[in-house]
């Protein structure tokens, strides 16, 4: 939270977070609220940590006796931008600890949350679903009774095997990692939540502002480190059992998504014999799917660079989400386009700070001197 906050101004400032719990804001604990941490994924589901620090009242915790503060409450997070509120996380709490401390006066409350998800892995479901039934209809069933909708860039999902017996958390997991899907949810305005399922959104524009890397008064990424890992085939061999005879058929594919760079990073240079994997056939798969799967799998393993790093929230000034298309400046050739795998989210009273993992294909940028964020002094 910020000073304003914790001094009780009604104040927004830029990177605060707003909690609700149970629809009513929580603002008779925020200062007690010392961090809150949302950690998101582009394959998964997002959690979020809550941690209170409190002080004793004579024989109570207040918050204990807090009718808000309970298992399976919903808990929704704001995050304030300027003028505008951005839905940020939404779910329950999942799990409630408290420690008392040493002293016995002051302890902690930690509040460990889960996204939507937690509620869609309640209960196992045993469904036969109609035979010849496309997956993307099936998961629209599925998803419905939580609200949520589903935003997708597959035209249909052929399935081999049409009965659950699972939660409808474990299947639409099921699904996805089948075939390299990604699958996050997110919260927009009115309430509405999203489930996001199928490729990689890499042909899509940057829509939030640059990282820059040491760029002086620029700078809102505080540290950004790359890693680039070569073991990783460039194709992927893909077979289906056959209908009849012994005979297995295979297929070879490679990726199929635009390059991020000037320079793809793959090891076709490297002198060496094809750079090749393949995937075990699997009974009752039809060559459709799994030419999908061994799409997916190649277009996944193509993202051998991966960077880590620290982002300054409050100045970046806008929610860096996995599943996303990002610019970054200031670090040489690995400058231009990355694709956001994983951040983490934290607020506390230093400020907000964003840790984050971003991947990309290709080994150099493709950002000229002309759009280097120092041309312009340099």
């Amino acid at each position: 939270m910020s000073l304003a906050s914790l001094l009780g101004s009604n104040l927004r400032h830029p990177g605060e977070c707003i909690v609700k719990i149970g629809g009513t804001e929580f603002s008779a604990f925020y200062p007690n609220l010392e961090t809150t941490v949302v950690r998101l994924n582009r394959k998964g589901s997002a959690e979020a940590t809550l941690t209170f620090k409190v002080l004793r009242d004579g024989a109570d915790w207040p918050m204990d006796n807090n009718a808000q503060v309970r298992t399976w409450a919903q808990i929704e997070i704001i995050v304030v931008f300027g003028d505008s509120e951005t839905p940020f996380f939404s779910g329950y709490i999942k799990e409630i600890g408290t420690d008392t401390g040493r002293s016995g006066t002051t302890g902690t409350i930690t509040l460990t949350c889960q996204d939507i998800y937690a509620a869609m892995d309640r209960n196992c479901r045993r469904v036969t679903w109609d035979e010849g039934r496309d997956g993307l209809d099936i998961i629209r069933e599925v998803i419905r009774p939580y609200g949520l909708t589903l935003v997708t860039d597959l035209s249909s999902l052929p399935l081999a095997n049409t009965h659950q017996n699972v939660t409808d958390y474990r299947f639409i997991r099921g699904l996805a990692t089948h075939n390299q899907y990604e699958w996050y949810l997110r919260d927009q305005q009115a309430g509405l939540r999203e489930l996001h399922f199928g490729n990689p959104q890499t042909s899509a524009q940057a829509s939030t502002p640059k990282l820059m890397v040491r760029a002086g008064r620029q700078t809102n990424c505080l540290s950004f480190n790359v890693g680039y890992d070569g073991y990783q085939p460039d194709r992927v061999r893909f077979s289906t059992a056959p209908l009849s005879g012994t005979e297995i058929n295979m297929e070879t594919t490679q990726p199929d998504m635009e390059l991020f760079g000037t320079r793809s990073a793959d090891s076709s240079e490297s002198g060496l014999e094809t750079f090749e994997w393949c995937l075990p056939p699997e009974d009752l798969t039809s060559e459709t799917q799994a030419a999908q799967r061994g799409q997916a799998q190649a277009n996944d393993t193509s993202f051998k660079l991966k960077a880590t790093g620290k982002l300054d929230g409050t100045a970046y000034g806008a929610l860096l989400l996995p599943g996303s298309m990002v610019e970054v400046g200031g670090t040489g050739q690995n400058d231009g386009k990355w694709y956001v795998d994983q951040t983490t989210h934290t607020f506390d009273p230093t400020g907000y700070f964003v840790d984050f993992t971003l991947i990309r294909n290709a080994s150099a940028g493709d950002e000229t001197s002309d759009d280097h964020i120092l041309a312009g002094i340099l």
